[in-house]
């Protein structure tokens, strides 16, 4: 009897202690576990044989998922031990896909299709609200 209450305040003590950590946990902690608000349908590095291509290689397809129009949009996309950030501006309003080509990676060796990264980093709403992504470069400008 005795050993039973010991083991129910244990567990108790355990829920407890959970409990306290998650109300305490940072902001930026809890933002972290907040969707993107843009979705990434596409991401991708177009090669013209041996070399990425020199015209707009960088095919980018996303969906803006809140009721709010989207204004700019910021993305890190890596490849081939480099990093461009790209930014598209415009009105992309809620469940409307958005497909457009960007430059950039001039003069590397194309390597698949497939960027090692491709994330979402900041999105600015018509509404004046942002999102940013948790410890992603600052606002575009």
């Amino acid at each position: 009897m005795a050993g039973s209450r010991i083991y129910r305040s244990r567990i108790a003590g355990f829920v407890l202690a959970t409990g306290c950590a998650l109300l305490l946990q940072p902001a930026a902690a809890m933002a972290a576990t907040l969707p993107t608000p843009v979705d990434i349908d596409e991401c991708r590095i177009v090669g013209n044989r041996a070399d990425v291509s020199a015209y707009k290689p960088i095919v980018l397809s996303f969906t803006n998922r809140r009721a709010t129009a989207a204004k700019i949009v910021a993305f890190t996309i890596g490849y081939s031990g480099r990093t461009e950030r790209i930014i598209d501006r415009g009105t992309f309003t809620q469940n409307v896909q958005i497909d457009h080509a960007f430059a950039g990676f001039y003069n590397v060796r194309y390597r698949g299709p497939s960027p090692s990264v491709c994330r979402v980093d900041y999105v600015g709403f018509s509404d004046g609200t942002a999102w940013p992504a948790p410890s992603a470069a600052p606002a575009p400008s």
